[in-house]
């Protein structure tokens, strides 16, 4: 739910090294030194990215390294511009560029290492072809590491780039090209959602078989059916897949420390209960708790219902709301039987204090290393959503005579939603909460209220940067009302009991009151009558 606006009624189209440098796909601010300077620098770090790729390709073929140097920027800024103008969720920040520079250099380092090292191995198991060694060699796992790490669109334009980079250094071989290039692909798209180190192995078994598939079409093509050959081949394509899976099980967790990258294997750790932040805030603010638990189930399940990542909605809704940590008396659901502390303050303050508890979570984020894709989803679930309740308590007590109530210092500072995920917890936030105000939670009420909460911020523009379509809001309505429905569901009276017993009255649940009733003789006819009334009172 995105648009693309030009100025002054025209756009024009930039030159594709210059697109190169440039950071992609995103809204720019209107120029200004600051912008100027931070561009500058951004296409001096990419400048200096490229050359430092450029020059490695070169080193390892040294007979080859200026044209080779060359055909590797023309390949790479062709590809960069390709993708960046036709895959939407291609954007690689600076960070992402180092990464993905220093793994291709390390995974070209790694094949022309292999290269070197084979025919040392040669002499000891003379019985296996040298050729046999080559397919063992696990270029799959960059594209499994990237996937992981980024997203599949990033992952598939590098398993082309490293596929291509891979079969020049084995004498320009094309089969190896697309070799590579197959098994980069499956291994990726398997780890699409990898929240366990068992499916890595898994992977890899994947990318194994696929790899013995392309070797046997490769035999078929060439009518080469040597069995000792054949079967060595097959042996170390199916290796060549399992070395990549064990590759980036060694290398994922120096990835998330060096580079901060947040993975499903991570939220998995940060899902836990347990963890330490979670635990202060069940202690210090148990109705943010509550809230947060609930919040994380509703947006989950819409989720999985618009194929957004539910382990990401569920992790970054327990923690969408640890800033209230630090002043949770000034937050309803902590409030308890207490004063309400906003009764004493202007619409201002309050506001302010409101708006904080962003800020707060952002430091409280960075403290716990919860990480880049939570710290994002806590800056954006509330978007820049207006502060209604203390808003229209200012315009009540606005002096016409005076200057009047500024709307945009009663809305949060944003941004708004970038991502499936944060639009999720920020719908899931505002129903739950919403839902906890109504005095009888019926399922049309309920429903009634999700889909005018949904079309507020529809209408308001805070889904306008995310990519949640119409179908997707009906999707994400649906999954609301169901998980509501069932929270506020309604308990039948428990009928009084039909028969008495000598030894004392039995519970509808089964269980015995400890002392034996007394029997009319030793009642008052009153206490009888009342006693009797209470027990109907309490649907006993």
């Amino acid at each position: 739910m995105t648009g693309n606006f030009t100025g002054n009624g025209a756009s024009r189209k930039k030159p594709f090294w210059v697109k190169f440098f440039t950071h992609w796909g995103r809204k720019i601010a209107p120029p200004s030194a600051g912008n100027n300077l931070e561009s500058r620098k951004s296409l001096w770090k990419r400048l200096i990215l490229l050359l430092l790729l450029a020059s490695a390709v070169g080193f390892l073929l040294p007979s080859q390294a200026l044209g080779t140097s060359l055909l590797v920027i023309l390949l790479l800024a062709i590809l960069f511009e390709f993708s960046a103008g036709n895959i939407r969720k291609f954007s690689p920040d600076d960070k992402d560029l180092v990464f993905l520079t220093l793994l291709l250099v390390a995974m070209l380092a790694a094949t022309k290492a292999s290269l070197a090292v084979f025919p040392f191995i040669e002499p000891a198991f003379p019985e296996i072809p040298h050729s046999a060694y080559v397919y063992g060699i696990g270029i799959a796992a960059g594209a499994i590491l990237v996937r992981i790490v980024v997203n599949s669109e990033t992952a598939l334009v590098f398993s082309v780039v490293a596929s291509v980079l891979a079969g020049w250094l084995l004498d320009n071989s094309v089969f190896f090209s697309v070799y590579f290039f197959i098994g980069s692909v499956v291994g990726a798209h398997s780890v699409g959602y990898c929240e366990d180190r068992n499916i890595l192995l898994k992977t890899g078994a994947k990318v194994g078989l696929v790899n013995v598939l392309t070797i046997l079409c490769q035999n078929l093509i060439g009518h080469e059916w040597v069995l000792s050959t054949v079967g060595f081949n097959l042996l170390f394509g199916f290796l060549g897949g399992v070395v990549a899976a064990v590759v980036v099980l060694g290398i994922l967790p120096f990835v998330e420390w060096v580079f901060g990258y947040t993975t499903n294997i991570k939220l998995l750790e940060l899902a836990n209960l347990n963890h330490a932040l979670l635990k202060k805030m069940l202690l210090e603010a148990p109705g943010t708790y509550h809230h947060s638990v609930v919040v994380s189930t509703l947006a989950e399940t819409a989720a999985r219902a618009v194929n957004a990542n539910p382990l990401l909605a569920r992790v970054s809704a327990y923690y969408h709301d640890i800033g209230k940590i630090t002043k949770p008396l000034y937050f309803v659901e902590n409030q308890g039987l207490q004063e309400n502390k906003h009764d004493k303050l202007e619409p201002s303050m309050s506001s302010l204090i409101l708006v904080s508890h962003v800020k707060d979570g952002l430091e409280l984020a960075r403290e716990y290393n919860l990480g880049q894709k939570i710290s994002n989803i806590i800056q954006q679930h509330h978007g820049t959503s207006l502060i209604s309740f203390f808003y229209q308590k200012a315009k009540d007590q606005e002096n016409p005579e005076m200057d009047q109530v500024d709307e945009g210092a009663y809305r949060y500072h944003g941004p708004r939603p970038q991502t499936k995920e944060a639009a999720l917890v920020l719908l899931a936030d505002a129903v739950e909460a919403a839902s906890r105000t109504l005095l009888q939670p019926t399922p049309a009420r309920l429903h009634g209220m999700v889909q005018k909460i949904i079309n507020a911020f529809f209408t308001d523009g805070q889904l306008d940067e995310c990519e949640l379509t119409l179908k997707d809001l009906h999707q994400i309505a649906k999954s609301f009302n169901t998980i509501l429905t069932g929270i506020h569901h309604h308990r039948v009276e428990y009928p009084a009991p039909a028969a008495k017993e000598s030894s004392g009255k039995k519970r509808n649940n089964g269980d015995f009151f400890k002392q034996p009733a007394k029997t009319g003789r030793d009642r008052h006819p009153e206490d009888k009558k009342s006693g009797e009334e209470d027990i109907k009172r309490l649907g006993m």
